[in-house]
């Protein structure tokens, strides 16, 4: 637990009280009279604290005898519980989510999220990415009902018709600007934590709308693992995954369909593909997001190259400049590039990608006689990979 940044200390005629400001006055948050030991104990809960140490310091600070901490004890958890109640205390993790729901796991790329809150709140699309337990915990997802509604401020990083973010000091905050049930979120830097303050009912329409909010905190999550999010559907042939994206329209679901139809060639994401590299290369690791198609596929695959497609009225393969190569990846990109140094991690990826795999552009028409003349690029393509190997 740690203090709301949107209360401070303040002493009138020398007595101390805790006091909102910004937002918080508009939302008509009351102030706090209190004494010595709550503003010591305020002063504490600048950094990330919890019980017992905030009885430690306060036992070392007033040098309490053995007889006095309960009633020391007592006097804390009144204080805390008494600071949470006018809002002015955030907990880590929100203890009536953790304290009422059993544990639930997800497995996506190598990736364990914990999921606690009520299980009708999350999505069936998740179904396939459960597992039964874990012992490694990359982010924990909490669904928090409550009364209070935060409303943190910070500077606005980006804001869309689906999504606005903004950053504060320790914390990020998504707001759904189209979803009354989904107030906001509070993601940690670290990607470890995500508070999904929401109300309920939990019908089919809010699942929708949480699982497709809870894909910006993992995709911040799996960029700090070093993997980023294309906007592609991908298909598999010759035991490697070939990506085929493009600007809405594009006809990439088209082709890919016409791949599956022709050849009989797996479909493994209709929609979004997570990349990230190994000892063994590039590949592709099955994420729960699909867009409309509806085709996930949990399991990791070799990439073998990344097709951008166009429409055009007859087909041909341009062949790309590097640069090229790296600035058309590169806009395909979904994952973060809330910040400076995340568009900078992007770039560095897609370069990374450019050098590794097959990337070209492909102006086709939506036809199945489109599917020959970028086949016959792979296979020459596979056949030089192979004569590279030996």
């Amino acid at each position: 637990m740690r203090r709301n940044s949107s209360f401070t200390l303040c002493y009138l005629s020398g007595t101390p009280y805790i006091l909102p400001y910004g937002q918080q006055i508009a939302n008509h948050r009351r102030g706090l009279q209190t004494n010595a030991t709550g503003a010591f104990i305020w002063d504490l809960l600048e950094t990330e604290q919890n019980f017992q140490k905030l009885l430690n310091c306060c036992a070392v600070h007033y040098q309490a005898a053995a007889h006095e901490l309960p009633l020391l004890e007592t006097d804390i958890k009144q204080f805390l519980t008494l600071l949470q109640s006018y809002g002015m205390l955030e907990d880590t993790i929100p203890q009536k989510a953790s304290d009422s729901y059993p544990d639930s796991f997800l497995q996506i790329a190598g990736l364990t999220l914990k999921l606690t809150g009520p299980k009708e709140a999350f999505s069936a699309s998740f179904d396939s990415f459960r597992i039964s337990d874990a012992s490694t915990i990359h982010q924990q997802i909490v669904i928090q009902e409550s009364s209070f509604l935060p409303k943190r401020n910070g500077t606005i990083l980006l804001r869309t018709e689906e999504v606005m973010i903004l950053e504060d000091e320790d914390i990020y905050i998504l707001l759904f600007p189209s979803n009354n049930q989904l107030v906001e979120a509070h993601l940690s830097k670290d990607g470890k934590l995500a508070v999904f303050y929401c109300l309920p009912p939990y019908t089919e329409e809010f699942r929708e709308g949480l699982f497709h909010a809870i894909r910006f905190t993992f995709l911040y999550l799996a960029q700090l693992h070093h993997m980023v999010a294309i906007h592609s559907a991908s298909l598999l042939y010759q035991e490697k995954a070939w990506l085929f994206s493009g600007h809405s329209g594009s006809g990439k679901s088209t082709h890919t369909g016409f791949w599956n139809t022709t050849l009989k060639t797996p479909i493994l994401n209709g929609d979004l593909n997570l990349i990230a590299f190994t000892d063994k290369g590039s590949v592709i690791h099955g994420i729960p997001w699909c867009g409309t198609s509806g085709i996930a596929d949990t399991q990791s695959y070799s990439l073998g190259g990344i097709i951008l497609l166009k429409k055009h009225y007859f087909d041909y393969i341009e062949d790309l400049s590097e640069s090229k190569k790296q600035l058309y990846v590169l806009q395909r990109f979904i994952s973060p590039s809330w910040t400076l140094s995340q568009m900078q991690q992007n770039c560095d990826f897609s370069a990374k990608i450019a050098s590794s795999c097959l990337v070209c552009r492909y102006h086709c028409t939506k036809t199945p006689e489109a599917v020959s003349p970028i086949k016959k690029e792979i296979d020459t393509y596979l056949e030089g990979f192979v004569q590279n190997d030996k």
